[in-house]
This record gives structure tokens, C-alpha cells and sequence, in this order.
């Protein structure tokens, strides 16, 4: 039996106005349609913060300023497990747009549709919500 492929994961809460901002992954992605926290897997040679400015770079063409890590998750995949980071995250530049994604949209706390959150962001949420 081979060892898992884990994955260190980098998530941004990007608030405004009472919303959060979530993305929707893509058709034919692992977890295609689930609603998630933006961002992205870590790559060699980035700490967490460089990992997730790129990510939301990428992703939604924004220039954010990276805060302090929120939470920190870890969720198995089946075939892969993910080791989760969620840091405060603020758009300096630019307007989100679904780049690298099927699609934004900034949800009120109580409307974040929890059922088709990503398993390990709906671990991140309900974190958040006993803070």
C-alpha cells in the first residue's frame, strides 16, 4: 500500500460588506461544482502567503494583501488528504472574476450554501462559525 498524496492547501477569507467571497470549481475538477474558499495548492519554494497572492493572481485576477492564518484543517480525500490553511486576505487591486474557476459570488454568512461546500472548507465554516 503507497502513501497518500498529501496536499498543503492555502484558503483566503476575503470579506466586504458582511459577504464572503466564494469560488466554484470547475467542470471535470476533483469536487467539480463545490463552492470553496479561494486559493490554491502550496508549490515548492513558496511559504503560505506567496501561495495564496498567486493563487488569487490566477484564479480571480486580484492583488490581495495576505493577513494572519485564521484556521488550519485537515480533510482525507480518499485518494489524497489536504492540509488546509485559511488566511485573512484583502483585494487591493482589481475586480474578482471567475478566471481559474466556474464561478464567484460573495454570500451573507447565512446564506453560504454549506451542503456544497467543499468537505474541508465546510470544516474551515463551521470553525468560523464557533469563533
Amino acid at each position: 500500500m503507497g502513501l497518500k498524496r498529501k496536499l498543503v492547501v492555502t484558503a483566503a477569507l476575503i470579506e466586504r460588506e458582511g459577504r464572503v467571497l466564494l469560488t466554484k470549481r470547475l467542470e471535470g475538477d476533483e469536487l467539480e461544482g463545490h463552492w470553496e474558499f479561494p486559493g490554491g495548492a502550496l508549490e515548492e519554494g513558496e511559504d503560505l502567503a506567496e501561495c495564496l497572492a498567486r493563487e488569487l493572481r490566477e484564479e480571480l485576477g486580484v492583488e490581495v494583501e495576505v493577513g494572519e492564518e485564521i484556521a488550519v484543517v485537515e480533510h482525507d480525500y480518499g485518494e489524497f488528504e489536504i492540509e488546509l490553511h485559511l488566511l485573512s486576505a484583502r483585494i487591493v487591486r482589481g475586480n474578482p472574476r471567475p478566471l481559474g474557476c466556474a464561478g464567484i459570488h460573495w454570500f451573507r454568512w447565512d446564506e453560504i450554501p454549506q451542503e456544497s461546500l467543499a468537505p474541508a472548507d465546510r470544516k474551515l465554516l463551521s470553525m468560523l462559525r464557533k469563533a
